[in-house]
């Protein structure tokens, strides 16, 4: 199953590709968007970029027709690296999608599903030796706070560390399904979501070290786009529109496109759900 990609048409409307130029799926997974922008586009160059090594060898077989495409294997943080080792010092436009891979979720062996049976691991790149039952067996307790409060924004999360240190002193956690049971038992009040989910957020967030890697990406992006050119990013958390909107605010070089983050229609969200949480916004280069 390929990654839906989210905001499709409006990728393709707001990076006004031009014949000729170099582009960038700076998250380019199972190939969704790269797939639509090659489709749609004529003689253009795409480089998709994704830290995920299974999700950069489907992608490279599922566009093995393109040859105007490359896959490669790296994290968007090290942007300019990787252009360079193309050849590439400057790209007409970028795309940055900060979804996740359903694919991801549904492989219990990469721990990300509240719902599935597998180790506590959350990693987007097996190669990084930080997992999150690393970080929940381990980390203290001011740390475990800090990540909770930070990145999943639960305010009162004080008493379940305290249960989390408890328990993992009788017993480490080792599974998804067991910390998400935890935090049930801990949690009794339950709503849409599962009483989870924030904490999940909180340890993908940590492990990956998303908010760090996402500010140094912009960074980079900003630095290789050509004049006119491009930044869209699609985030699906008020943490990572948050940086986004900043970053854009904030960079004389860089103009915003999209006063308001433009959301998925209800159509769109009727027909994949995960996309409701979705805000793209888009800069160019001044």
């Amino acid at each position: 199953m390929e990654h839906y990609p989210v905001l499709k048409e409006k990728v393709l409307e707001f990076m006004k590709i031009k014949e000729g130029g170099i582009y960038v799926d700076a998250t380019c997974g199972y190939g969704g968007h790269s797939k639509f922008i090659l489709e749609n586009s004529k003689n253009i160059t795409l480089i998709g970029i994704d830290k995920d090594i299974e999700a950069v060898e489907k992608c490279r077989e599922f566009l093995k027709e393109y040859k105007n495409f490359k896959a490669v294997y790296g994290g968007f943080e090290n942007l300019r690296e990787i252009l360079k080792g193309l050849g590439i010092e400057r790209i007409d436009g970028i795309l940055f999608d900060l979804g996740f891979s359903l694919n991801q979720v549904k492989d219990p062996e990469r721990g990300f599903g509240i719902y599935s049976e597998g180790p506590l691991d959350m990693r987007y790149d097996r190669n990084s030796p930080l997992t999150a039952g690393e970080i929940l067996n381990r980390w203290s307790r001011k740390d475990l706070i800090r990540i909770f409060k930070d990145y999943g924004e639960i305010k009162n999360c004080e008493k379940v560390v305290e249960k989390i240190i408890e328990r993992r002193k009788k017993r480490e956690f080792k599974t998804t399904r067991e910390f998400a049971d935890f935090i049930s038992s801990v949690l009794s009040k339950r709503g849409k979501i599962h009483p989870a989910t924030k904490f999940f957020l909180a340890l993908r967030i940590a492990v990956n070290n998303e908010l760090e890697v996402l500010k140094k990406g912009l960074l980079e992006a900003a630095e290789v786009l050509k004049s006119s050119g491009r930044i869209l990013v699609i985030s699906f958390n008020s943490l990572e529109d948050r940086i986004v909107k900043r970053f854009f605010k904030n960079r004389k070089d860089i103009g915003v496109i999209t006063k308001k983050p433009i959301i998925p229609s209800d159509e769109e969200i009727k027909k994949n759900p995960a996309s409701r949480s979705a805000k793209l916004r888009v800069g160019e280069k001044l």
